[in-house]
């Protein structure tokens, strides 16, 4: 017997679709009348929760890779929006701060990036969005430990 794929009864390829769908509906409020791509988007919402860190904490926090940080920092650098203080005891080590301008547009950004997320899960009862999370901490925790094996 051949086993058959049904791609849209896959769950993995549902939850990149899912996923997909759901960035696109944030994007479209930030890269719009805020003009930030999804590397600076992701660069001012873990610096507006993580004052101070590196870059190298953030490509852990973002799950980017070096370049799409380094482009992302100098493209917020060039537009005001983060400030680096450069380490003088170790040039390679260096924080990451958002400016005021930067945390005005984060302060800015969050409350409607939160209506955006409030809205979806609204599809779900109280108790449905508990389980939710619960079944995707689960399900992100078993795929951790498959990527170990």
């Amino acid at each position: 017997k051949q086993n058959k794929l049904t791609l849209d009864s896959f769950f993995p390829y549902k939850l990149a679709m899912l996923q997909q769908v759901i960035s696109e509906n944030i994007a479209r409020l930030y890269t719009g009348e805020f003009n930030l791509s999804r590397h600076e988007w992701r660069v001012l919402a873990s610096l507006g929760e993580h004052a101070g860190i590196n870059a190298k904490d953030l490509t852990n926090l973002t799950n980017l890779n070096k370049m799409q940080i380094s482009r992302a920092i100098n493209s917020m650098k060039t537009h005001e929006l983060l400030l680096i203080n450069v380490n003088q005891t170790d040039k390679r080590s260096s924080q990451l701060f958002l400016t005021a301008q930067g945390v005005t547009l984060y302060q800015t950004l969050v409350p409607l990036v939160l209506k955006i997320e409030q809205t979806l899960l609204a599809a779900l009862s109280s108790e449905e969005q508990i389980l939710l999370n619960s079944l995707i901490n689960k399900l992100h925790k078993k795929a951790t430990a498959l990527m170990m094996e």
